[in-house]
């Protein structure tokens, strides 16, 4: 995009966002040094946003992709960092903000800045900085986000594709009597939405989610310790699902186990743009194993043995063993699941077996024979033989290829 063009644009936005909020573009080089803005008065928001960043730090985060960048920095101070990339060597970063996403005293705000080690004349400006900075939703700031990156790169991005970085893992905490504004837990009305949706394996899930992230349905954070304010928030949307989806027909055993799973991954998330991954796509999975369900006419309780299966792929498994966990009979078993998912369980078994081979020759560096021992094949021979035949190629080729 001509850079005149985007100049001009950059500007009636900032033209358009002023007219609501004391929000200001800033444009710096790719060593953040401050090159021009349209903030009348920068000198303290400069001094502001330089306050306690590691420059070195926050230049690796934003080389690391041309998407929007959330900078919580010092006193819990929000800032949006636009990087621009060429060659992958960070030469320009515009900047929306100050801003807050849940109100601040002058009080809270001095004790903020004095833990971060703010000089005796930032911290006096305290008062009139908590009265001059907006408080916004993070819907809209997210929405603010989206908007500037079209402006700049014509990229149309969604609110999964924001990252976001805290200044030295250094979190707000707010004077005693104070308290953030909004609802921090989202709307009861929005999550039973989201619950039905994936109840009835609705795919228009993830278009639902999206609108709600930026018209502010799910609710205000607040800025105190947002990382784990965002992980309850994203255990108890896991809770939901795993529930709606077996009222929708996932099976018990497939339910709680991908539960299980994405428990774990939300709980080692060591920052938002993770843990925001992570929620995406668990909503998605869970919506789409509900939808593919209802959709193939397989019941419930083949649904659950084909989940079985998947959970101990690396375990001898019995018909009787398979049997068992639906509650049926072996041989009424056996016939029910050739007749739904159109092969025998010992060819269903097998073939899994070799997708999960497949997976473990692209992505680790198993031997071939420890691959074929994990998985259960008696011999190394009758694995490559198998593996030839549903993929056309030996297992050494095929990862060679």
């Amino acid at each position: 995009m001509d850079l005149y063009e985007t100049e001009n644009k950059l500007a009636l936005f900032g033209e358009m966002v002023g007219c609501c909020h004391d929000l200001y573009l800033w444009h710096c080089d790719g060593t953040l040094r401050l090159l021009n803005t349209n903030c009348p008065n920068p000198g303290r928001l400069q001094e502001l946003f330089a306050l306690g960043r590691q420059d070195s730090a926050l230049r690796e985060e934003l080389e690391k992709k041309a998407r929007p960048l959330l900078y919580t920095g010092a006193a819990g101070i929000l800032w949006i960092l636009f990087p621009e990339l060429d060659g992958g060597e960070l030469f320009r970063v515009r900047v929306l903000g100050p801003l807050l996403i849940d109100d601040l005293s002058p009080v809270d705000l001095e004790i903020a800045l004095e833990r971060s080690g703010a000089g005796e004349d930032l911290r006096k400006s305290a008062p009139s900085l908590a009265r001059s900075i907006p408080v916004i939703s993070i819907s809209r700031v997210q929405e603010y986000a989206i908007m500037v990156q079209y402006l700049i790169s014509g990229e149309r991005i969604q609110f999964f594709d924001l990252r976001y970085y805290q200044k030295g893992g250094q979190q707000r905490t707010a004077a005693a009597g104070t308290a953030p504004k909004g609802d921090a837990h989202g709307t009861y009305q929005a999550e039973r939405e989201m619950v039905r949706m994936v109840r009835e394996g609705d795919l228009s899930l993830l278009e639902q989610i999206n609108r709600m992230a930026v018209t502010g349905a799910m609710g205000q954070l607040t800025s105190q310790d947002t990382l784990r304010t965002m992980k309850i928030a994203v255990f108890v949307c896991l809770t939901l699902f795993s529930r709606a989806a077996i009222e929708g027909g996932l099976s018990p055993e497939s339910s709680l186990s991908l539960a299980d799973r994405y428990f774990q991954s939300v709980d080692a998330a060591k920052n938002i743009s993770e843990l925001s991954s992570i929620a995406y796509t668990l909503q998605r999975d869970y919506v789409e194993r509900v939808h593919a369900v209802r959709s193939s006419g397989v019941s419930r309780e083949m649904e659950g043995a084909c989940a079985y299966i998947a959970n101990h792929l690396e375990e001898e498994i019995t018909l009787q063993d398979l049997a068992r966990s639906t509650g049926y009979a072996e041989y009424y078993f056996s016939k029910k699941f050739k007749r739904e998912i159109g092969m025998s369980p010992a060819d269903y078994i097998r073939d899994k077996r070799l997708e999960r081979a497949a997976s473990l020759l692209k992505t680790t560096d198993m031997g071939i024979q420890e691959i074929a021992a994990q998985l259960q094949f008696c011999s190394h021979s009758y694995f490559t033989d198998s593996f030839r035949r549903k993929y056309g190629v030996s297992p050494a080729k095929y990862r060679k290829e």
